[in-house]
């Protein structure tokens, strides 16, 4: 594994470390085979070298250049496609070939294993945010005592957020967006994975961008013949899962080809646990368990199957979870935060609750509602309705009073907080077409007529955990209490959100220079390895 060189505390935060600026390393050659260290060239340290600001692709995304080397964010997945391709010990080194930083970078707006924070601009790998970073936050990082530390590409993103507060960055609007969350739990149906694709596809043909996030139960992309290989906590038998498997290696390959392209325009994928066991009563022991299971069933999916491909994320990407059953307690709060979860949405909460964070992740619950017409308790998720409509049992011929019903009770959630303190909006479903698809119909009809309105945002949970992390305890007492500002359809929008993304909403970075972002690169660590 390739770790940071060390770590360093900065007001309470640690600053993790990689060089950016050593020795130059000549170009890796077409097969990119290793290179040896006698031909490696040492700079002339009194010959300054000119360094320009570069884009890597067509997408976006910057790096440094002095025509020869690149000084980019080199993330964990960039390094093991170099070793894939044999480039040996030169993996390792802090500048790369431009030609090598390209390839290894792939073609999204983010290096290869880290994902774009729209909040931030920055792009992130697990917890650390990704340079290179302007000269005016390098200068405050040093003023907090960082030195040169403050020269790397890669930061602890919840220090960097502190120097963004320190330096006047943040860019809230006089009110909140009104965030709505749309999500699936499961990942089995074929069908489902397609019809909200393109659904989502749809409405960004209408400029209305709208992202869900998959919570994958990872049974599925296991064929049947291999259920063997799991040995899941709580004393179920081996190869027991209460959710069935994946069925043949070709119907996996599908799901992953699903998956892939899920990822790839833009939704989020997170976990699910493995066999959709209810885990309330599970120690830190069990779901540590569940959770290496998890990893090794969607990360090794193509081996255990033996088909071919590779998955277009790694775990960094799994960020958020949601607890088969809801069934959460001490043991599952335990082992989150040590296995780099960011969020959790297993608890309940009142429909106008902003989220807080609890055992160190944020708590995204699911709403307490009632029924628009039957006028009955449940939670914001398909599975609720269908049981209070019809004890869990199909019952077609009602379909359409189950649609409306649920329609309705979703947009009275909507408007109670659109018009009120504008708490983010929960909505779960499964990959299940409960009495004869009412609640699908329900949702997808209730995010046509919510997700174009002014000032609302249907995002993920992941993105929703980025805005988040912008504010302060007092920030989000502020908003709980709806002391704000609240819009009315005779008052213009708020100019921070009439983007249709979520670049109006964070931070103000400033103009993208060389001589503000590489101003910096070479000028220390000369003499260090």
């Amino acid at each position: 594994m390739f770790t940071p060189l060390f770590p360093k505390t900065l007001s309470g935060f640690s600053l993790l470390f990689v060089l950016t600026a050593c020795h130059n390393v000549n170009n890796l050659s077409s097969d990119l085979s290793p290179i040896s260290p006698s031909t490696v060239p040492h700079n002339n340290p009194e010959t300054p070298v000119k360094w320009e600001l570069k884009t890597v692709n067509q997408q976006g995304g910057f790096f440094c250049s002095n025509g020869e080397m690149a000084a980019g964010p080199i993330t964990q997945n960039m390094i093991n496609k170099c070793l894939q391709w044999g480039g040996g010990s030169a993996c390792f080194n802090h500048q790369w070939s431009e030609t090598l930083f390209r390839q290894a970078y792939g073609n999204n707006i983010c290096p290869y294993g880290s994902h774009l924070n729209a909040i931030t601009g920055y792009c992130m790998e697990a917890n650390d945010s990704l340079g290179p970073f302007p000269q005016d936050l390098i200068t405050a990082c040093q003023q907090e005592g960082g030195g040169n530390s403050c020269l790397s590409n890669r930061w602890d993103s919840h220090f960097l957020l502190s120097l963004i507060r320190q330096a006047g960055l943040i860019n809230l609007p006089s009110r909140p967006p009104q965030f709505v969350l749309l999500a699936f739990d499961g990942s089995r149906s074929l069908e489902a994975w397609k019809k909200s694709r393109h659904f989502a596809k749809d409405k960004a043909a209408q400029n209305i961008p709208l992202r869900f996030t998959y919570f994958i139960s990872a049974v599925y992309f296991v064929n049947t013949g291999d259920r063997q290989l799991y040995q899941p906590p709580g004393g179920h038998r081996v190869g027991h899962s209460a959710i069935g498997w994946g069925g043949t290696p070709p119907e996996v390959k599908q799901r992953l080809e699903q998956l892939n392209l899920a990822y790839q325009e833009g939704h989020e994928i997170a976990s699910h646990a493995v066999g959709h066991f209810n885990g309330s009563r599970w120690t830190e022991a069990d779901w540590t368990r569940e959770f290496n299971y998890f990893d090794k069933f969607i990360f090794q999916s193509h081996q255990i199957n033996n088909l071919e491909g590779s998955l277009a994320f790694d775990k960094t990407a799994i960020q958020g979870f949601r607890a088969p059953e809801l069934g959460q307690g001490p043991g599952l709060y335990q082992t989150l935060q040590k296995k780099g979860f960011r969020y959790d949405t297993s608890k309940v909460a009142q429909s106008n609750y902003w989220p807080q964070k609890q055992n160190g992740i944020w708590n995204f619950p699911l709403a307490s509602l009632t029924t628009a017409k039957t006028r009955k308790n449940v939670l914001s998720m398909d599975y609720n309705f269908y049981y209070a409509h019809s004890q869990a049992k199909p019952n077609p011929a009602n379909a359409q009073f189950y649609e409306e019903d649920t329609f309705q009770t979703y947009l009275n959630y909507f408007q109670a907080n659109y018009t009120g303190n504008r708490a983010p909006i929960h909505i779960g479903h499964h990959f299940s077409a409960w009495n004869n698809g009412a609640y699908w119909n329900a949702m997808f009809r209730f995010a046509e007529a919510v997700c174009g309105q002014p000032e609302v945002k249907c995002i993920t949970y992941r993105e929703l955990a980025d805005f988040m992390d912008l504010l302060t305890p007092e920030q989000i007492a502020t908003y709980q209490k709806g002391d704000f500002p609240k819009w009315s359809a005779n008052e213009s929008v708020d100019t921070a959100l009439i983007s249709s993304d979520l670049s109006g909403l964070g931070v103000n970075n400033p103009q993208f220079s060389a001589d503000n972002f590489c101003g910096t690169v070479g000028v220390s660590h000369a003499n260090r390895r």
